[in-house]
């Protein structure tokens, strides 16, 4: 296996454990354990919900909390007559494509060789994919964003 190779492979390995670890340790049952005592506070049916990660109007901040997580951006704001909060929720969208590099190095018979070339890439996008708006520090509204939307719209 060439040197080229096997760097790809261990890109492609430790992409694949940051994601597995990055999922397991952002759920809401992960979130819950942490939380035990807020969690057994809230009432059935918002226990419910945040258990299988899930919001409804009228929740505490604390109870999006565990079941969203915390958000990436908190907004504050003032809309009809009244102050508001906004919790935003970003995720990453991966987005293939070929970018043309030059290249470099030393042959194992210790001659040197460079070339230009193209070669897949991959880069993040960043997208909204979810809000939730506070008034009185309960959910006034939310929205999120269907996966499916965005990565028909985005896979090409």
């Amino acid at each position: 296996m060439t040197t080229f190779l096997r760097i790809l492979a261990l890109l492609a390995t430790a992409t694949g454990c940051l994601a597995t670890l990055s999922c397991t340790l952002g759920t809401p049952q992960t979130r819950i354990d942490q939380n035990t005592s807020l969690y057994d506070s809230l009432p059935d049916s918002h226990r419910e919900l945040v258990s299988q990660g899930r919001i409804a109007k009228g929740m505490s901040q604390s109870a999006v909390h565990l079941a969203l997580g915390p958000p990436n951006r908190k907004i504050q704001g003032f809309r009809d007559d009244a102050s508001f909060e906004r919790w935003d929720y970003t995720r990453l969208q991966p987005h293939f494509h070929h970018s043309f590099h030059s290249y470099q190095g030393l042959s194992s018979y210790g001659d040197r060789y460079h070339g230009f070339g193209f070669f897949p890439a991959v880069g993040y996008l960043p997208y909204r994919s979810a809000s939730v708006t506070f008034r009185k520090k309960v959910v006034d509204s939310w929205e999120r964003l269907d996966p499916e939307h965005f990565s028909h719209r985005y896979s090409h």
